[in-house]
């Protein structure tokens, strides 16, 4: 059983982080703050582990495997599907308080018992050490046993769950028995003295009548339970002086295995300590020990030294000369191994702690468990700090250590400037940028990594010099994270900075070797990659806690983190702020601690994204190296998270059920529990169904607290969205899948709703579009348009179509056979001038109008811009107060168009022609409508202008689409699908502009819809 910390791809940086838990309780004591709200902490969800993985186990029905993790979580797995069920969260802290190290589940299955660094904080007043005890359904903290000074490295449970033993960093096995009695329902039953500084492994054997101890520094320990007493283990002598790192028991219990840091594997009987046979030596430090499930193979993994051999060696104890197979699915060091059902075994390790369940016959992997992150190997960011890169890729597979290596890069972000806002990630080398990245030679002075400290640790000493002479010698030790992970000159000819295993990040002075300032609230991982842009004063720094962070180099404050996997990505400020893809804000939430004694809260970005979703305080924190200034001109406060996670989002489940008597045709009775309790009234959540927003439904109390709706589907899988919303504006979303086993009877095709906006002129704007009028030639044209070939391809699909038109009429009625055809379709007392009243009231009153089985269209082509955190359209009558000062009740806020969308019910789609151009960016109008499962297509993408084409007559945006809706995206032959139609359309804009202009488009989870007939 290893504690060790997540380490970049070599075992050095894993040893580093096991020694620096030893050294964690002489670290001085920090303060506490009394009458403080609740601590919290970012938390990082990738769907997997992002740290070491220290433990596993099986449930005992096979169905569960929960695994430990160095992230300070418990993973409760269904490991055939692959998926995380639950996450068991408890107090932590800073530093390493919190790290799960040990766990065991119980024999009946209902409880999981963690043992781990678990103290009120680093210090020098222990205890540090608790077994927490957590109901696995639930993820409740059912009890908290103490008695333990030092952290817990093991625990187990009796065979019969009559008695817990748990032992650590002081020495000692506690050993509680059940009693039904007691406030925890367990009595310390006594502890044992394993003469040592530290237990690393125990295990009950012998059916429970036994129970084996590794230690580090006094061999292994074999008791009898009913005595109490100690066990005479004589060919056990020689392992007095070994340094013991692994243990594991046979299924039948007769056997214990123990494997030591010099690789050396020993089998003894459980009855009376005698050895049973000594495997081959492994060569190098043995991570884990697993016996398969019937007792026949015993996997030995590794831990140190590995040479880049990381397979697990699968022995056959009837003939062990030699390891019958080496398992070779992990690329790094492995600490962690169980049996798992059907004779497979489970294992969880590497860099990207993988959890895999493999075939120990064939070394077929049946299952491989990990998030969608990985660690940040490399780092580059140009001069002018306008774009940063980044690569996850080990630069030296197989070293121990190589923190001058620079590796390869793989994606890059374009950082907002004065004149651009932000990009979404794309490909290395998309942006054409040129990339500095870390500098260990500069003129005279070099820096370069040696061995080192008291465990000669590859890497723990960095070297400064000077014309080739050394002048300094900075050895990192527990407190700087042991050892140097990353390092680079700076610019300035007279500092340096380099990173820890632990997050540290310190700049030193070339020439003194002195401290020179730290970069606190940072990476909760080793420090892996650096790179600074000079003219920018920032540092980006990259980690094993797979992220980028921005750094001022002049405050040494973070200014914002980024996260990117695949499609999905978020930046945030330490205040909690962030943009993000329209998945990405669940990605990231705040871990909220209630206690010692007490589970934790956890609270996504996503559930209060109506409060922190602010693209532009993230834009400001960048371009002014100030994110709480940033927060505090938008807000008035650099606090506004403290406040918000005091609160609760609305706590409720969702399901299925069948119900007497059953559902109406066409109808799934679905079950929300715990909605009341939460406060919220499910009367005001939104049901979307397949996409499309429910009508009005009557929640029906069932009692227990539960609530039933009726939900309508169409036949065959339906996926069901439900969103609550308590008084505070915090959001929680259930999702639940239900096979239609009724065909609803024929409907109505249901109505076709459109809305369509175009603004040509600006006459209050004559110089303000860069000194030049703001009119535009093409958005009546384009509206109006738009409106007709709806008319003629879409409309047919649906029962009736209604249309509300605001455009210039001026502009409108110089083409009269336009004018007359849009007349006919719309009706003269819905085409209006699109004035700001207009478009506010209008536009609210009209999306009342849906029902549940309708489709609306929203089409908007104008300006927009953005005042503050807020994104406007600018309609005819928008003005200037005094120079750059708008006029704001001339505007129409974009919040106000986006309510009414979102309150339209049935089938949503957005088509936007706004221009994008400098601050007129509408990241946030995108994120919310993706929010809100609305179907987008926008003009542009990030820092686009809109291009008019004067040949075409048009936006090369809406020909596009008309040409799309007109025939040019029907691929399939059956008429226009939504993907065909954003497909065509993106490769349309594209070719009329030669790749100047990309569209942006958002497809929730939807189906590929008809959008028109040829």
């Amino acid at each position: 059983m290893s504690h060790s910390a997540f380490a970049r791809g070599a075992a050095a940086l894993r040893l580093a982080a096991a020694l620096m838990l030893a050294a964690a309780a002489i670290l001085p004591a920090r303060a506490q703050q009394p009458s403080q709200p609740p601590s919290h902490h970012l938390f990082l969800n990738s769907g997997g582990h992002r740290a070491l993985v220290n433990d596993m186990a099986f449930s005992p029905d096979g169905e569960l495997l929960v695994t430990a993790s160095d992230d300070k979580t418990i993973r409760v797995w269904d490991w055939r599907a692959g998926v995380t069920l639950r996450i068991l969260r408890h107090q932590i802290g800073d530093g390493n308080e919190g790290k799960v190290f040990a766990l065991a589940v119980s024999p009946d299955g209902g409880t999981v018992a963690a043992g781990g660094y678990f103290g009120p904080g680093i210090g020098e007043t222990p205890p540090y050490g608790d077994v927490r005890l957590f109901d696995i359904k639930t993820g409740r903290i059912t009890a908290v046993l103490k008695g333990l000074e030092q952290a817990v490295l093991d625990v187990a449970f009796s065979p019969d769950g009559a008695f817990l033993a748990a032992g650590g960093d002081d020495g000692f096995v506690n050993v509680w028995r059940r009693d039904e009695t007691a406030a925890t329902g367990w009595t310390l039953h006594g502890a044992l003295d394993a003469d040592s500084w530290r237990i690393r492994a125990l295990a009950f054997a012998g059916g429970g009548a036994r129970l084996a101890v590794a230690t580090a520094d006094n061999g292994v320990r074999l008791y009898d339970m009913a005595q109490g007493t100690e066990i005479a283990m004589p060919a056990a002598e020689a392992l007095r002086d070994a340094q013991l790192s692994a243990l594991a028991v046979s299924p039948d219990g007769t056997r214990f295995a123990t494997g030591d840091d010099a690789g050396q594997i020993h089998l003894w009987a459980a009855q009376d300590g005698a050895p049973v046979m000594t495997l081959p030596a492994r060569g190098h430090r043995i991570g884990a020990l697993a016996f398969s499930g019937d007792g026949a193979r015993l996997a030995a993994s590794c831990g140190y030294r590995c040479e880049g051999d990381y397979g697990l060696a699968v022995f056959s104890l009837a003939e062990p000369a030699a390891p019958s197979m080496l398992y070779p699915g992990h690329d790094n060091t492995v600490f962690a191994a169980a049996a798992a059902p059907e004779g497979l075994m489970a294992s969880a390790g590497g860099e990207r702690h993988e959890i895999h369940v493999w075939n120990p016959e064939s070394g077929e992997a049946r299952r491989v468990m990990r998030g969608t992150g990985a660690p940040v190997t490399a780092v580059g960011v140009a001069g002018d700090g306008g774009v940063i890169a980044w690569g996850t890729q080990n630069p030296c597979p197989g070293k121990d250590a190589c923190p001058d290596t620079i590796g390869a890069l793989e994606g890059e972000f374009l950082l907002p400037t004065p004149d651009r806002g932000f990009e979404a990630p794309a490909p290395y080398g998309d942006s054409g940028a040129t990339f500095d990245r870390a500098v260990v030679e500069d003129g005279e002075w070099a820096l370069r990594f040696a061995a080192g400290g008291e465990h000669r640790l590859p890497n723990a000493v960095l070297e400064i010099l000077r014309g080739g002479t050394v002048l300094h010698r900075i050895e990192n030790d527990a407190t700087n994270g042991y050892l140097h992970g990353a390092y680079t000159l700076l610019s300035d000819g007279r500092t340096l900075v380099t990173g820890g295993s632990d997050g540290t990040l310190i700049a030193y002075d070339r020439e003194s070797g002195g401290f020179a300032g730290e970069f606190t609230g940072g990476h909760s991982g080793a420090v892996m990659a650096m790179a600074e842009a000079p003219a920018a004063r920032l540092l980006v720094t990259g980690g094993g806690d797979q992220t980028v962070r921005l750094w001022n180099l002049d405050t040494k404050g973070l200014v914002a983190s980024l996260f990117a996997s695949g499609d999905e990505w978020i930046m945030w400020t330490p205040q909690g702020y962030f943009y993000s893809s329209p998945n990405g804000d669940s990605l990231v939430g705040w871990h909220v601690n209630q206690g010692q004694d007490k589970e934790a809260r956890y609270i996504w970005a996503r559930q209060i994204r109506q409060h922190l979703s602010s693209p532009e305080i993230v834009r400001r924190a960048i371009l002014t190296g100030d994110p709480a200034g940033a927060a505090r001109e938008l807000r008035g406060t650099d606090s506004q998270l403290d406040q918000l996670l005091q609160r609760k989002p609305p706590e409720f489940e969702a399901r299925v059920i069948e119900t007497d008597p059953p559902a109406a045709e066409g109808y799934v009775s679905v079950e929300i529990i715990g909605a009341a309790e939460a406060g919220a009234d499910v009367a005001t959540f939104s049901v979307l169904a397949n996409e499309r927003r429910v009508d009005e439904f009557t929640p029906r109390a069932v009692g227990d607290g539960r609530v039933v709706i009726e939900v309508p589907v169409a036949e065959g899988e339906n996926e069901i969205l439900i969103s609550g919303v308590n008084e505070y504006g915090y959001v929680t979303e259930r999702g639940v899948r239900a096979l239609a086993k009724k065909t609803a009877a024929e409907k109505p095709k249901g109505k076709l709703y459109v809305v369509a906006v175009g603004v040509n002129d600006y006459p209050h704007l004559p110089s303000d579009c860069g000194g030049r009028s703001c009119d535009l030639n093409f958005p009546v044209a384009d509206a109006s348009e738009f409106v007709r070939a709806v008319a003629e391809r879409s409309a047919p699909l649906h029962a009736q179509m209604e249309a509300l038109l605001l455009v210039n009429r001026e502009a409108l009625e110089a083409d009269d056979a336009r004018a007359g055809d849009i007349m006919r379709i719309v009706g003269d007392e819905r085409i209006l001038e699109p004035e700001a009243r207009s478009i506010r009231d209008e536009i609210v009153d009209f999306l009342d109008l849906p029902g549940p089985d309708d489709t609306t269209i929203v089409f908007v082509a104008g300006h927009g811009i953005n005042v503050d955190e807020d994104y406007y359209v600018l309609p005819t009558d928008a003005r200037k107060q005094d120079g750059d000062r708008w006029r704001r009740s001339s505007l129409v806020a974009w919040s106000d168009i986006h309510e009414a969308i979102e309150r339209a019910k049935g089938r949503r789609i957005l088509l936007l022609d706004t221009c994008h151009a400098a601050g007129a960016f509408n990241a946030k109008l995108e994120k919310e409508a993706a929010d809100a499962r609305i179907v987008v297509l926008a003009a542009t993408a990030a820092n686009n202008t809109a291009a008019e084409l004067a040949d075409l007559g048009h936006g090369a945006f809406t020909w596009s689409v008309l040409e799309g809706i007109k025939g040019g995206a029907n691929t399939g032959g059956d008429g226009v699908r939504i993907l065909g139609l954003s497909d065509y359309v993106d490769r349309e804009v594209r070719r009329l502009t030669n790749e100047r202009q990309q569209p942006f488009y958002h497809l929730p989870r939807t189906e590929n819809f008809l959008v028109a007939r040829p």
